[in-house]
């Protein structure tokens, strides 16, 4: 039998703990070692970097905005004025609890008055939580599921505080008018974010109002008085172009805040929502103010350092010359009136006139009037010129030859038969006005002069590949692509698509997609498209300067303010922006401008302008247009326009002028209105 070994004893080494202690003391010398190095490299190597990064973690920066550019007229009368204020301004610090603001609004209630108080039950709730022993006391009463989780943990300081403020009675509190006015001043305080400034809304100040609450820094925590200012657009036959600013109440428009906030805004910076105001609003916003707020050890402000005073907006100065603005709105709004008058213009909602500068694109005058149809009144909106739409006529037909001419559906000053147009036995004929005279051969030139329908409906069959003949069968296959050709010239003429003026919301027109064989063939004669006033003073323009469509523009320059704040020195000039060049010969437009001459000064008994010379200072050339619409209860009605420049041989100016549904069916009263127009800017501004 093996006899069993005995196990073998372990033995303990005695010198294993020295070395493992050893090991020890040495990863600490190492480790602290290391800590002083680093020590040496922040205090010695990298002393200013890190000195620099605590003074940054111990400030902070806040910006305010400053006070508006102006808005001029070509001469430099003021369109717009800044109304500066002393108002009560509120910094919030970031130790300031609700219940420190619940008590500054109340101490600042004996300084101040509150006006057109609208609270909210938020605001309410929250002012009456803002005292910790009553918002404890709340919070006890929740039921467990709006403190606590399903799982029993506590829900977020926020959703408690929102379940508070849902719990409470707003309306069993039953607060006084004078703590109504605490609520409203408490309210816009503590919307104020933390370091950030903002104006309190009261009642105006008196001079002994400032000057108690600016003595009275101690008692009134972060109040102090500061400027601001109230956007007041004055009354001109502008306004409306000139667009609107929000208030200090309303801030940055919701659905723009990402936008703005990226370029460096505050929430309750005032923007310009509408028209020129939001155009230009990068110009007209001025340089912010830079405040750094410093911090003591403990994280409380300690002072308020001015880092840039910021500064006042640039200015713009318009195209617009006010005597002359104010004369054509006066001539179009007397003009309406005496239709009025006359019964004729009880269903026109109002009347157009547009003025420009064919070579630049500045805008001369742009005056509307308006007439609401159920109360009669009749007042200025010069911003219809660019939003309301209107059937336009025969002005358009300039733009129909150069589509036939485009499209090699006619050549130069092409003879064709004015002659009823017929489809088939039971369809009805399309006519000219004087067809009933009997056919006629005339010219591209006297299609103009005389404003023939059917020469303009057998281009467009040209264009189709289908030529007239009576009672012929049209072949349809080419009805889309032939609208789309004669709609492409027109857009080059401006009709139908933006103009690229300086004011946003602009229409492009209507342009109906969904269209028929009869409407293609009218619209070659002005009777199917809408376009806005101002799309039909491009079209003249245009004309009038050989086929350059330019960009209008209603601001002339960018301008400085003077030591007092007023229109300065130019900055920068608003330059002439070519769109496009019309696709037409030199002799075929000197062909349309033959025309447009001739409906002016022609001497024929179909000269369709004869009205438009009888007085006239300086030659004008001009095309007439008069569109057929019925008007809500039935009646026939039309649409009297005018496309029209001058001096025919070197044009300054070009007019459009539009009067829709007027139940004259042959008023004149556009003819003589655009005539006026162009007298008055001879009169203002010599144009020989």
């Amino acid at each position: 039998m093996r006899e069993k070994m005995p196990k073998k004893e372990r033995k303990f080494d005695s010198h294993s703990i020295p070395r493992r202690l050893n090991l020890l003391f040495g990863m600490v010398i190492v480790l602290f070692v290391t800590l002083i190095g680093r020590l040496a490299y922040m205090q010695v190597f990298n002393h200013e970097f890190y000195t620099k990064k605590l003074a940054t973690a111990s400030k902070t920066k806040i910006t305010l905005s400053s006070v508006r550019g102006q808005i001029y007229d070509a001469t430099g009368k003021p369109l717009v004025e800044n109304a500066t204020k002393q108002v009560v301004s509120f910094t919030r610090s970031n130790k300031m609890t609700a219940a420190n603001i619940k008590e500054t609004a109340n101490r600042l209630l004996d300084y101040v008055d509150v006006t057109d108080i609208d609270l909210t039950k938020r605001q309410i709730a929250d002012y009456y939580l803002a005292d910790p022993d009553i918002y404890q006391k709340v919070v006890s009463q929740l039921p467990k599921n709006k403190k606590l989780d399903s799982d029993g943990n506590r829900l977020s300081e926020s959703k408690i505080y929102n379940n508070a403020v849902d719990s409470v009675d707003v309306s069993s509190l039953n607060y006084s008018d004078q703590e109504k006015k605490a609520i409203s001043l408490f309210s816009q305080m503590n919307e104020i974010a933390n370091f950030e400034t903002g104006n309190i809304r009261t009642a105006d100040l008196s001079t002994e109002q400032v000057a108690l609450i600016a003595s009275s820094g101690k008692d009134l925590a972060g109040i102090s008085i500061s400027t601001a200012w109230e956007r007041k657009v004055l009354d001109t036959p502008l306004a409306s172009v000139i667009g609107s600013v929000s208030s200090e109440k309303a801030g940055i428009p919701a659905e723009e805040v990402d936008d703005y906030l990226k370029k460096g805004y505050s929430l309750k910076d005032r923007v310009g929502t509408s028209y020129l105001e939001k155009e230009y609003e990068s110009v007209l916003q001025g340089e912010r103010s830079v405040k750094e707020i410093h911090l003591d050890k403990n994280g409380d402000m300690e002072s308020i350092e001015t880092i840039s005073e910021g500064s006042k907006g640039k200015n713009l100065k318009l195209t617009v010359d006010l005597a002359f603005q104010n004369g054509v709105d006066e001539l179009l709004k007397n003009a309406f009136v005496a239709e009025l008058t006359a019964g004729n213009a009880t269903h026109s909602e109002g009347a157009y006139a547009v003025a420009m500068n064919p070579d630049t694109g500045a805008i001369l005058a742009m005056a509307a009037v308006k007439h609401d149809l159920k109360s009669g009144n009749v007042s200025s909106n010069s911003l219809g010129t660019v939003t309301d739409i209107v059937v336009p006529g025969s002005v358009v037909k300039a733009a129909t030859l150069t589509s036939g001419w485009a499209n090699n559906a006619i050549s130069g000053n092409q003879t064709l038969t004015d002659q009823p147009i017929v489809f088939g036995q039971d369809s009805s004929s399309i006519t000219s006005w004087f067809t009933s005279y009997g056919n006629r051969d005339i010219s591209a030139v006297e299609a103009l002069e005389y404003s023939s329908n059917t020469y303009m409906v057998q281009v467009a069959l040209k264009m189709m590949g289908t030529p007239y003949s009576p009672n012929m069968g049209v072949d349809l296959k080419n009805l889309d692509s032939s609208m789309d050709k004669l709609r492409a010239t027109f857009a080059e003429y401006g009709l139908g698509t933006k103009t690229g003026i300086d004011l946003p919301a602009e229409s492009p027109g209507y342009t109906p997609k969904e269209f028929t064989f009869a409407n293609y063939l009218t619209n070659a004669f002005g009777q199917f498209d809408n376009y806005t006033p101002l799309q039909l003073a491009q079209y003249a323009a245009t004309i009038a300067n050989n086929g350059k469509r330019v960009a209008p523009h209603l601001v002339e320059g960018i301008y400085a303010n003077d030591k007092n704040g007023g229109l300065g020195d130019l900055i920068e000039k608003k330059e002439t922006k070519v769109l496009n060049q019309v696709n037409i010969s030199e002799e075929n437009m000197k062909l349309i401008k033959e025309g447009f001459y001739q409906v002016v000064h022609g001497g024929s008994g179909f000269t369709t302008g004869k009205t438009i010379s009888q007085g006239e200072s300086v030659p004008i050339s001009a095309k007439t247009g008069t569109a057929e619409t019925f008007v809500n209860n039935g009646q026939q009605a039309i649409n009297t326009n005018v496309v029209a420049y001058a001096p025919s041989n070197n044009p300054k100016i070009a007019v459009a002028v539009v009067f829709p549904h007027n139940t004259n069916l042959s008023s004149t009263v556009s003819h003589s209105v655009t005539r006026d127009i162009i007298n008055l800017y001879q009169q203002l501004h010599p144009m020989n």
